[in-house]
């Protein structure tokens, strides 16, 4: 599946000349600025780059080859962090661009190709929910809305939902068959691997190499005010290609059950690696939530694939070796914050504009029973310093946070959505010894762990690992469909595993 359009014979002679007058205008032009004596390497470049792309038009535009653009624009390009040119009347953020223009461009073709179609995610019924407490939210506090000055803050956090709900559609129309899935995954890994091999360095050196990008692509404008260090205690928190470390953490263990799921399909020992790299990176982090989004993971494996998790375990023991030497002084860390004595006495402080968590639940409760059912309004918590208007305190808790703005209609959506994926994935994992049921754990592990992480920090703050997210959920919701195609008959099934053959049939 991809852009280009079957045409007769003459429509390809056409197309054969429009490429000839395409490298004669080409040539022209350089050949008119050598002359003029101006830089001619940027329009040299562009020109190269269009050839390759009409060359290669059938696997660099194909849908599955944009998703991956997607992919390795979140994983690599910090969000909030960089601009295109600067000084613009609108942040023109790269991830914006590419996912603007992909999904523009995916809404076109279910337009005018009748081979692009959408499909049903299965999420519909939460997700209907989800809208409703939304728009009940803000039809219910018009007034205060308005009287604050907060719609351009509203249609801000709007635009960031439109487009992680366009993301889950893209994904599930155009991931239709097993390969494109399991080669999205590899994508998705290997990219997560290189995000925590760099942070791991990043933790050793304090060079964060996200931070220079702009010398590699010049037309991107860094924030003055991005890349900061962070630090707990003596130990600098990495955060490489995102927001926050706590971020960063989040995103890395989003991605370690997909690399499980990698080595049980394929039986290679370097995606074994790649699961200890991305945890050693989520460690290198020195955030709490990473840690218990681990244990969350853990949890899942053991109740739906007990035998097998068990016979994987002493591999945590050269883990542990390994980041003992390469970090050290990090396990200690994380025994000394997840200590109960000392989280539940941290948590408590109640001090600053980022307060403990504990000490987060009784004011927000009480703010919460004025709006129970609808909260105060989506997108009217404005709890950071770069919002235009402060007035809000930051809660790291994201559950909380709902509550607050849309409710507890809001809230039991999100319940809704989280637990219908994780037990959709469950009961199909359950009973399946195949790589099929292996990838549904691995699925599930992941949306377990990002629904028990928003209890620990403000998940949708941060668009990368929220976008990560939905990007899952869209992949699972895929699966799901290739799960019943293979039920039906329409594919190799569950009994009949089709990557039980060599690992190089994966191309």
């Amino acid at each position: 599946m991809s852009l280009e359009f079957a045409g007769t014979p003459a429509d390809a002679k056409r197309a054969e000349r429009a490429l000839w007058w395409s490298l004669g205008i080409g040539v022209g032009l350089a050949v008119i600025l050598g002359v003029l004596r101006v830089q001619a390497n940027p329009f040299l470049g562009l020109g190269a780059v269009l050839l390759i792309v009409i060359a290669g038009q059938r696997v660099l535009l194909a849908w599955p080859t944009l998703l991956g653009y997607v992919l390795v624009t979140i994983l690599f390009i910090p969000i909030r962090r960089y601009s295109i040119g600067g000084g613009l009347p609108i942040q023109l953020e790269p991830y914006r661009v590419i996912v603007f223009g992909v999904i523009l461009v995916w809404l076109a073709a279910l337009l005018v190709d009748e081979k692009v179609r959408g499909r049903r995610t299965g999420f519909e019924p939460p997700m209907i929910l989800l809208a409703v407490a939304i728009f009940g939210s803000l039809a219910l506090n018009v007034g205060d809305v308005a009287s604050a000055g907060l719609g351009g803050a509203v249609i801000k956090k709007a635009s960031f939902w439109v487009s992680y709900i366009a993301i889950l559609y893209f994904v599930v129309s155009v991931i239709r068959t097993r390969r494109d899935l399991d080669r999205m995954l590899v994508l998705f890994v290997a990219g997560g691997t290189i995000v925590a091999i760099t942070s791991i360095i990043e933790w050793r050196t304090h060079f964060n190499p996200y931070n220079h990008i702009q010398r590699v692509i010049p037309i991107f404008h860094m924030d003055s005010g991005a890349g900061n260090d962070l630090a707990r205690g003596a130990a600098v928190r990495t955060y490489a290609s995102a927001e926050h470390p706590i971020a960063l953490g989040a995103a890395l263990v989003l991605l370690l059950p997909l690399a499980i799921y990698l080595f049980r399909l394929k039986g290679k020992t370097y995606w074994l690696v790649a699961a200890g790299l991305i945890t050693m990176g989520a460690l290198a982090t020195g955030s709490r939530t990473a840690a218990i989004m681990l244990v969350a993971q853990l949890i899942v494996f053991l109740s739906i694939r007990t035998k097998e998790t068990f016979r994987l375990l002493p591999a945590l023991l050269p883990l542990m070796v390994v980041l003992q030497v390469a970090m050290p002084g990090t396990l200690t860390m994380f025994k000394s914050i997840l200590q109960p004595q000392a989280a539940i006495k941290e948590q408590q402080f109640n001090q600053g504009d980022g307060a403990g968590r504990l000490a987060d639940v009784g004011p927000s409760l009480e703010e919460w029973s004025r709006n129970p059912f609808f909260g105060a309004g989506f997108g009217t918590r404005l709890p950071s310093n770069s919002d235009t208007v402060k007035n809000a305190r930051i809660l790291d808790d994201e559950w909380l946070g709902q509550l607050l703005e849309i409710g507890a209609v809001g809230v039991i959506a999100l319940w809704w959505l989280y637990i219908r994926t994780i037990r959709m994935l469950s009961r199909r994992s359950k009973g399946d010894p195949s790589s099929f049921g292996w990838l549904m754990s691995a699925l599930a592990a992941s949306v377990t762990a990002f629904a028990v992480g928003m209890f620990t920090y403000d998940a949708f703050s941060f668009a990368q690992v929220t976008f990560m997210s939905w990007v899952i959920l869209g992949l699972a919701a895929a699966a799901m469909h290739i799960g019943r195609d293979e039920r039906l008959g329409l594919a190799d099934g569950p009994g009949k595993d089709p990557y039980k053959r060599p690992a190089t049939t994966l191309g």
